[in-house]
C-alpha cells in the first residue's frame, strides 16, 4: 500500500484484516513512526482498532521504502494547483512501484484522476524504469467513502474496477472481494476514472443548483427549504441542500479534472463550481448587511470549522474560508467546533459568543442542537444569528431577541413544523 492517508490507511488495515500481509509505505517519515507505535493520529476509532490488531498479528508492516509485493495499491492525493490537477504525487508513487516490479504483479491506482491518466502514468513510470507495460496487470479502483464511517463504507459500498484488460479487472476484483462485501462492477480503465469524477461532479452541480435557488428565493420572498422539501416529494426529483459552500477533498476538486481536460464541453460544471466557490463571499456580505462593516472591534462567533456536519475534517472548508474573508474585512472572529482540532479555536460556544456582534452557524453539527439561545442572549453584544443550514428554530431564537437570517429564507420567519429540516430530504 503506497499512501497512508484517510483512504489508504483504512484500506490497508482492512486488507490486512482479510488475511493478507500488507507492506505499507508513506513518504511522511513522522507518520510512519507514528503508525509503528500504533498511533493512528486523526483516524476514526474503527481504523485505529483494525490497525492495532493487524500490527499485533504481524499482518501489517510499515516500510521505509516501497517493497516487492504481489500487488501494489497506490492511494495518494492528486491535488489541484491553479485549477489544474497536479499528478506529481501519483507519478512519484508509481515511479517507486516501477522500480521494484518484475513481471505478473498487479498495480492498482485508487487515486481519483482525470480520465485517461492511469494508463499514461503507469506506462510512463515503467518506461522510466526500463520495464514493459505489458508484463504487469493494471487497474483503477477509485474509493467511494464518506468520512465519519470509513470502515463500513469501504466494506459495504459497491466498487468500480476498471482494468487495462478483462484479466486485469478480474484480478483486481478477486483481491478486493476479500474485504469488500458490496458488488464489484468491472469496466475499462477510462470508464472507471470517468465514473468516479462524475459522481462528485454531480453533487457539486446539484448543490450549486440548490444554492442558486436559495439566492433566487431571497429575492422573491419564498422559503427555499420549504420549496425544496415540497419539490422532493416528486418521485423523480432529488434536489440537495443549499449551504455556505462545498468542501472536502473530493467534491470541490474532481470537477476541475473535467474542466481542465475539456473547458469547452464543461460550461455547466464550471458555472456550478463558481457558484459554490462564491457562497462564502455571499455569507460575508450578509454579515456586513446585518451588523455593519468590520472596524476591528465587531466580532463574529463562527460555529463549525469542518467542511461538513459531524466530521472533524477541515480540508477545503467553507467555514474556514468565511473566517478568512471576515478577517480580511476587519472583523474579529472566534471559532468553536467540538470535532475539528484547531489550536486557535474557542473551548466552548459561550467563549466564542462572548461579546460577539453575530453568531454564524457555518456547519450543522448535531452537537450544536443543544445550544440554548437563552444562555447566549445575555453574553453577546448584538443579538444576530446567521443560520446557513436552516438548522435552528427561528421562533426560539427570535423569542430571545435575536434577529435571524436564514440562507434562502427571504423574509419568511415561520417554517412549518411539518416541514422541519429533519423531515425534509437532505444531501
Amino acid at each position: 500500500m503506497i499512501g497512508l492517508g484517510y483512504v489508504g490507511l483504512p484500506t490497508a488495515a482492512l486488507t490486512a484484516s482479510a488475511g493478507h500481509t500488507v507492506l505499507a509505505y508513506d513518504n511522511d517519515a513522522a507518520l510512519r513512526e507514528s503508525l509503528r507505535a500504533e498511533r493512528a493520529t486523526g483516524s476514526e476509532t474503527d481504523v485505529a482498532e483494525l490497525l492495532a490488531s493487524a500490527l499485533r498479528d504481524e499482518r501489517f508492516f510499515v516500510c521505509d521504502r516501497v517493497q516487492p509485493a504481489d500487488a501494489y495499491i497506490v492511494c495518494v492525493p492528486p491535488p489541484t494547483a491553479g485549477g489544474r490537477p497536479d499528478m506529481r504525487h501519483v507519478e512519484a508513487a508509481l515511479a517507486d512501484v516501477a522500480a521494484v516490479v518484475s513481471s505478473g504483479e498487479l498495480i492498482v491506482l485508487e487515486s481519483t484522476v482525470p480520465p485517461g491518466t492511469t494508463e499514461r502514468v503507469v506506462r510512463q513510470a515503467l518506461r522510466g524504469a526500463g520495464k514493459s507495460f505489458l508484463n504487469v496487470h493494471i487497474s483503477h479502483a477509485p474509493e467511494r467513502i464518506l468520512p465519519g464511517d470509513v470502515v463500513r463504507e469501504l466494506r459495504e459500498n459497491d466498487r468500480i474496477v476498471g482494468g487495462r484488460t478483462r484479466e486485469d479487472a478480474e484480478k483486481t476484483r478477486d483481491l478486493y472481494a476479500s474485504f469488500v462485501s458490496g458488488e464489484i462492477h468491472l469496466t475499462d480503465l477510462r470508464t472507471a476514472e470517468f465514473v468516479k469524477v462524475i459522481e462528485n461532479t454531480y453533487r457539486d452541480v446539484n448543490i450549486a443548483f440548490a444554492n442558486e435557488l436559495a439566492l433566487f428565493c431571497e429575492e422573491i420572498d419564498v422559503d427555499v427549504w420549504q420549496a425544496i422539501a415540497l419539490a422532493n416529494n416528486h418521485p423523480r426529483v432529488n434536489i440537495l441542500e443549499p449551504g455556505p459552500g462545498v468542501g472536502g477533498h473530493c467534491i470541490p476538486v474532481d470537477p476541475l479534472f473535467l474542466a481542465d481536460q475539456n473547458p469547452f464541453a464543461t460550461e455547466l460544471i464550471q458555472a456550478s463550481r463558481r457558484i459554490n466557490e462564491r457562497m462564502p463571499n455571499l455569507i460575508v456580505r450578509r454579515v456586513v448587511g446585518l451588523v455593519g462593516e468590520g472596524d476591528g472591534k465587531r466580532k463574529v462567533a463562527i460555529l463549525g470549522a469542518s467542511y461538513k456536519a459531524n466530521v472533524g475534517d477541515v480540508r477545503e472548508s467553507p467555514a474556514r474560508r468565511i473566517r478568512d474573508l471576515l478577517d480580511e474585512r476587519g472583523f474579529r472572529t472566534a471559532v468553536y467546533d467540538p470535532l475539528a482540532r484547531l489550536p486557535e479555536a474557542a473551548r466552548s460556544v459561550e467563549e466564542a459568543a462572548e461579546n460577539s456582534d453575530a453568531i454564524l452557524l457555518a456547519v450543522d453539527h448535531d452537537a450544536f442542537r443543544d445550544i440554548d439561545p437563552v444562555a447566549l442572549a445575555p453574553i453577546v453584544r448584538s443579538r444576530v444569528l446567521i443560520d446557513c443550514h436552516n438548522f435552528f428554530s427561528e421562533q426560539t431564537w427570535s423569542a430571545c431577541g435575536f434577529r435571524v437570517y436564514g440562507l434562502g429564507r427571504g423574509s419568511h420567519f415561520t417554517f412549518p413544523q411539518a416541514l422541519s429540516r429533519q423531515q425534509s430530504t437532505t444531501a
